[in-house]
């Protein structure tokens, strides 16, 4: 069974190029359009990792974390963001699920590199 990737982004084109990156890769990709949907989801059917954008609509990446983390410590993350200098604008090193970064605009070939790496933990 190949490994589920949940890739959480509110911009559906960014949901859209991980699902179809990721597909082409052999994972099995589900996709959530913020924080709550996300929650739901990984509750009811833990994921192997999360892409999961810090900045969303309805709740920031952070808030995802702090809600999972109980049920879920070891859910392998990488954090997506628009923002460089990710450290100094969140402080996440504090969860050390979290695996890796990825910045936007996505580098395809970065975003195969990290979630195998992530994926091999």
């Amino acid at each position: 069974m190949p490994p589920r990737i949940l890739c959480v982004d509110d911009e559906p084109s960014i949901r859209l190029l991980f699902e179809q990156e990721l597909s082409e890769e052999g994972y099995d990709v589900d996709t959530a359009s913020g924080g709550q949907e996300a929650i739901e989801k990984i509750l009811k059917q833990p994921p192997d990792l999360m892409l999961l954008d810090i900045r969303m609509e309805d709740m920031t990446g952070l808030e995802v974390l702090q809600a999972i983390r109980p049920e879920l410590p070891d859910l392998p993350v990488i954090m997506v963001t628009a923002v460089r200098g990710l450290r100094d604008d969140f402080s996440v090193e504090s969860d050390t699920a979290v695996v890796d970064y990825i910045t936007k605009p996505v580098d395809l070939e970065d975003l195969r590199a990290k979630v195998k790496k992530a994926l091999a933990l």
